[in-house]
């Protein structure tokens, strides 16, 4: 049976015959597996079909002198060091039905937007200055900027996820009936 979506998955498991305590932990541990899947697949710097997108640093940190301080500067030059922290961003609901595995906070909005490769809007001044009396920019003209974001499919259904689901549930059930 080859499935193509994850509700095709949380159909068969409710086909079981199990009581609703077993189908939570049963999809648990499945959100679980998951979630350390993409886990995996972001600290390995791929996709979920295993393909590799630009890879990501940590931001160096240098010492610049000015005027006798000395002053440590986080260098931002290269967009290599995007979406740290992504992975603590996943997060799991579980009910007897089903579960789901997504990202949250303004980071898994950042990197909802990466998943599925969205334009982004933004609005800048032209030929404004920054008053740090007001902590705002002011002056010059809005402009309105739209920015594609690189498609970096991190979270998704793969025929290796399902295949590992797949033989999760077979043991699960198992399990159970041999008990």
């Amino acid at each position: 049976m080859q499935m193509t979506n994850p509700d095709q998955l949380s159909a068969a498991i409710n086909s079981l015959v199990m009581s609703d305590d077993k189908k939570i932990e049963l999809n648990r541990l499945l959100a679980n597996k998951t979630r350390q899947y993409f886990r995996g697949q972001i600290r390995k710097q791929r996709d979920i079909d295993g393909n590799p997108y630009q890879s990501r640093t940590r931001r160096e940190i240098s010492t610049r002198y000015k005027a006798g301080d000395k002053e440590e500067i986080k260098v931002t030059q290269n967009n290599k060091n995007m979406l740290m922290g992504l992975s603590r961003a996943l997060k799991t609901s579980v009910s007897k039905e089903d579960f789901e595995v997504g990202v949250t906070g303004v980071l898994g909005r950042i990197g909802r937007q990466h998943n599925e490769g969205q334009t982004l809007s933004f609005t800048t001044r032209m030929r404004g200055f920054y008053n740090s009396k007001t902590n705002q920019w002011e002056g010059g003209t809005k402009v309105k900027g739209n920015y594609q974001m690189p498609k970096r499919t991190f979270i998704g259904w793969t025929p290796t996820l399902e295949r590992e689901l797949l033989a999760m549930v077979a043991t699960y059930f198992l399990e159970e009936e041999t008990t």
